[in-house]
């Protein structure tokens, strides 16, 4: 009988190790619309997730906005409600606050800047994004943020007489522009036409395709041509959730991740650039910056981010330091 019961037992142990790993649905909440660019290129990841682990993970998709804002998916997400998000750097911020370094104004000045800060700066916060409870599957950027205004601002003291919109939810870029004394006023995406349209704002910062997608170019006809910062933002996917997912499969399932990355970020500069011709050709006023006033917006945000700067705020001072030195060294070799 005992015999019996332990070849049984045997027989139990060798058909666990042999079955396929229970299947795993992962729910993925972003607010991208439906039918996007993204969103088509985040079915196809999904597609290839499903492929590559044999039809073990399977992603369910929650588009525009469904699974609530940035802060709702990143609390559901906690609570095991969500596994999986697409976040723009607000959404990154909420999770790793000192991570909003990589978004602050006029650091960047090219794409070749965003790249390198992408592949060599970004990682070094992804272990602050373990602790947390997450994984990050990639960082990635899709254009720039351009300053749109009522009237002519190629210069801070030009836009200082002008009142900026920047959502409420957005309080680090809030502290950033007061403290350069800025007139900024905190209004909601949805609320910016109408700020406009009563003259409670003249103007504020979006990539041209949100500028037009919104109809704001209409009531302030002025684009200056400075780049802002880029626009970036990452997939991430709960740790538990992740450490679910048989490891064998991981270094693939990122490989697709990055793929559809890859994809939107093509199709967001053609969009971007499709935008801002359909804008000209409704009267939008490109203001191209002169070399004096570039810098003066360089020195200006360079001597003081004293509000989210330095002990005990948003970003410490030596994050900021060691992003900048390694940027210095990247300038320094190109």
């Amino acid at each position: 009988m005992k015999k019996h019961k332990r070849i049984i037992s045997i027989l139990i142990m060798i058909f666990m190790a042999v079955s396929p790993v229970a299947s795993l649905t992962v729910k993925l909440g972003s607010v991208v619309p439906a039918g996007s660019d993204w969103d088509l290129a985040l079915k196809q990841m999904a597609l290839e997730w499903k492929q590559i682990t044999g039809g073990q993970v399977n992603i369910r998709i929650f588009p525009g906005g469904i699974a609530g804002s940035e802060e709702n998916m990143i609390q559901k997400m906690r609570i095991n409600q969500l596994d999986m998000a697409v976040l723009t750097a607000i959404g990154m911020n909420k999770i790793v606050p000192e991570s909003f370094v990589l978004s602050l104004p006029f650091l960047l000045a090219d794409d070749e800047e965003v790249n390198f800060i992408l592949e060599n700066v970004a990682p070094e916060f992804d272990d602050d994004f373990n602790s947390k409870g997450f994984e990050v599957l990639m960082w990635s950027s899709t254009g720039w943020v351009k300053f749109f205004s009522r009237d002519k601002a190629t210069t801070p003291d030009q836009l200082r007489r002008q009142k900026i919109a920047v959502d409420g939810d957005e309080t680090e870029m809030m502290d950033a522009w007061k403290s350069l004394n800025f007139h900024v006023i905190p209004m909601s995406l949805n609320d910016t036409l109408t700020g406009l349209q009563s003259g409670m704002i003249d103007a504020f910062y979006a990539p041209p395709m949100g500028a037009a997608a919104y109809q704001w170019f209409a009531l302030t006809p002025h684009m200056n041509n400075l780049p802002i910062s880029p626009l970036l933002g990452g997939v991430v996917i709960s740790s538990r959730t992740w450490n679910r997912i048989p490891e064998k499969y991981h270094t693939d399932l990122k490989a697709a991740v990055q793929r559809a990355n890859s994809k939107f970020s093509i199709s967001s500069q053609e969009m971007n650039q499709q935008a801002l011709d359909i804008m000209l050709e409704y009267g939008l006023q490109v203001d191209d910056v002169t070399e004096s006033e570039r810098q003066e917006w360089m020195e200006l945000f360079d001597e003081d981010y004293s509000t989210i700067v330095g002990r005990g705020k948003l970003i410490p001072s030596e994050t900021l330091e060691m992003v900048k030195q390694k940027l210095n060294d990247f300038r320094e070799s190109r």
